[in-house]
């Protein structure tokens, strides 16, 4: 079959040579092979001395250190009123919401009377017995009484005053039992911000709804405090205490990228915690956000190496397409060292300028 080569772009074939020192991967020019039935075309690369670099991704998201769990203690309630809406911005004291409260007032009311005229009553009762028993002593020195006479009077007075106190007292205390009951459900009845922060998870719907005890409706975010974590720890052992690695935050207002610094690096169990170093718009960092973090794993140094896409693995040998000098394809077997992000590091079976076919 006859055969013949065509050489594109021989100009550039000659600088590209004169070049060959440089460390970006050089790639040849297009070799077509035709014959009469079709054309091969190959793009041709040479294996060359460079760094060949590793890195890991990991995935982590924007997550806070304090927060508050905002919950009712009460069920049953009517929820009145939600003042605060999903990212309302809030500070500390702020009240979130409330359930109806007019019949605890009206209760607190009504308590509060029975409470104060309870404790009337023994004030009025102490200065009654304090009357009674003076009567029986004036008696006493206007007829001639005897002192122990007087002394079984006054002591039945007591006895008898002192029966009513219990009556009182009991009710009293109920009543006193029930106004603290009354006055803790009042002041649960509002919830209030316990720090400055955000809202976020708010219930759908809350306003209208009935109370469920402990049930959280929505949690308040010091987002000053957020910091990114990763709940892969495989490669925790690539970072280390003040060194920053780079993050990259895609599809939201925050996007960009960011360096973090490990957070509380000792403290690392189930998950591995960043803090924010630098980046291009902290601020619109929200709860949730998503990145990821590349860390460098291995690098090697000045090795031999041939780009990523020329290398083909079967049955776990190594294998490139070289041409041979009839510029027919052959598969030549290669030992491989670190398999790099882009470039494949060459043990053996290549040496420095050999090409090798790209596609």
């Amino acid at each position: 079959m006859k055969r013949k080569i065509v050489y594109l772009l021989a100009t550039i074939l000659i600088s590209t040579t004169a070049l060959s020192g440089c460390s970006k991967t050089e790639e040849i020019p297009v070799v077509e092979v035709d014959s009469e039935d079709d054309v091969v075309s190959y793009s041709l690369v040479q294996a060359q001395y460079g760094d060949v670099v590793l890195t890991r991704n990991i995935d982590c998201n924007y997550a806070q250190t304090i927060a508050q769990d905002v919950s009712f203690n009460v069920t049953g309630r009517y929820v009145s009123k939600v003042y605060v809406k999903e990212g309302s911005v809030v500070k500390k004291g702020d009240i979130l919401c409330e359930v109806s409260s007019a019949d605890l007032e009206a209760n607190i009311e009504r308590l509060t009377y029975n409470v104060r005229k309870n404790e009337l009553k023994l004030e009025q009762l102490d200065m009654e017995e304090a009357l009674d028993i003076q009567d029986q002593w004036v008696n006493a020195t206007s007829f001639g009484t005897s002192s122990e006479v007087v002394g079984e009077i006054v002591k039945g007075i007591k006895e008898g005053y002192a029966r009513r106190r219990v009556l009182i007292n009991d009710s009293l205390e109920f009543d006193r039992e029930e106004l603290a009951r009354k006055k803790e459900e009042l002041r649960t009845s509002k919830l209030y911000a316990q720090l400055d922060g955000v809202v976020y998870k708010l219930a759908s719907r809350l306003e209208g709804t009935t109370s469920k005890a402990d049930k959280v409706i929505m949690t308040i975010v010091d987002q000053s405090s957020c910091i990114f974590e990763a709940k892969d720890t495989t490669y925790r052992n690539l970072f280390h205490e003040g060194e920053p690695v780079s993050m990259k935050v895609g599809y939201s207002s925050a996007s960009g990228e960011y360096l973090l610094l490990p957070y509380e690096i000792d403290k690392w169990e189930d998950s591995m915690k960043f803090s924010v170093y630098t980046g291009p718009d902290e601020g619109a960092l929200e709860v949730g956000v998503m990145g990821t973090i590349s860390v460098v794993e291995e690098t090697k140094k000045n090795v031999l190496y041939v780009p990523k896409d020329v290398v083909r693995i079967a049955d776990d040998k190594a294998y490139v397409y070289t041409l041979s000098e009839d510029n027919i394809r052959e598969i030549r077997y290669i030992e491989i060292g670190l398999y790099g992000d882009d470039k494949v590091e060459v043990l053996s079976g290549l040496v420095e300028g050999e090409k090798v076919v790209k596609k």
